[in-house]
């Protein structure tokens, strides 16, 4: 059994303000971000929505018949917002059960890498990542301090997949430990898992500046699973 959890409980400083109800190629960023989700049901069985409490109740995103929805308040910190919405699954479903974390602002995840993440199933989890093809530096003072080597380095994305007790453990204990959990691979590895790197695809870019807008609108425009709003 996997549930979704999306995490969209964050203020959006960078962006300009909260991301998910923005417009994005007719339909809001939200929209987009679940939909992979939903295209994976009946073996995502339900989606929890983390959103800021002022934003609970409005209009819910579009999904197909018989997919479980909920919304609920986030927390401070996105760690903070994705512990909420476990401790919520942990009261609906078994500890055995899988948990598929996605951020609300990676509108171009597209459903054949999600399937692809599910079919991994690894008992340390797993994530959508791509591997570093850039040379990369590191600065001080606006000047070059060094180079990195870019062999074996992989930028995460999300979705990212793991048991639910698992990932409800590490979160808990890197926020006790004060560890700044970037993404719950991170809490993860805290705790000890090596979880597996899923090959995802460069389209699936995150949101964090208000020039990102038009980038997703192109990559949408090339969007092989446009056919999913007919549908509905």
């Amino acid at each position: 059994m996997i549930h979704a959890l999306i995490a969209g409980g964050g203020s959006g400083e960078r962006f300009g303000g909260p991301k998910w109800g923005v417009p994005l190629a007719g339909r809001r960023v939200l929209d987009y971000a679940m939909r992979p989700l939903a295209m994976c049901h009946p073996e995502v069985c339900g989606i929890t929505l983390m959103l800021p409490e002022r934003e609970l109740g409005r209009e819910p995103p579009p999904r197909p018949a018989g997919l479980g929805f909920q919304e609920l308040a986030g927390g401070a910190s996105r760690a903070e917002s994705v512990l909420r919405g476990l401790e919520a699954l942990r009261r609906q479903a078994d500890a055995a059960a899988w948990v598929l974390v996605h951020d609300v602002a990676r509108p171009c995840v597209w459903q054949a890498d999600v399937a692809r993440l599910l079919r991994t199933r690894d008992a340390d989890g797993g994530l959508l990542a791509v591997p570093v093809t850039d040379s990369v530096k590191c600065g001080a003072d606006g000047r070059v301090a060094g180079s990195i080597e870019r062999h074996g380095l992989w930028r995460a994305q999300t979705p990212q997949l793991f048991r639910l007790a698992d990932l409800h453990q590490a979160v808990s204990q890197a926020l006790q430990d004060g560890i700044e959990v970037t993404d719950e691979s991170s809490a993860m590895e805290h705790c000890g898992h090596r979880p597996q790197l899923v090959p995802g695809s460069e389209d699936n870019i995150k949101l964090t500046w208000p020039e990102d807008l038009p980038r997703a609108e192109r990559i949408l425009q090339g969007d092989p699973d446009h056919a999913y709003w007919a549908r509905l």
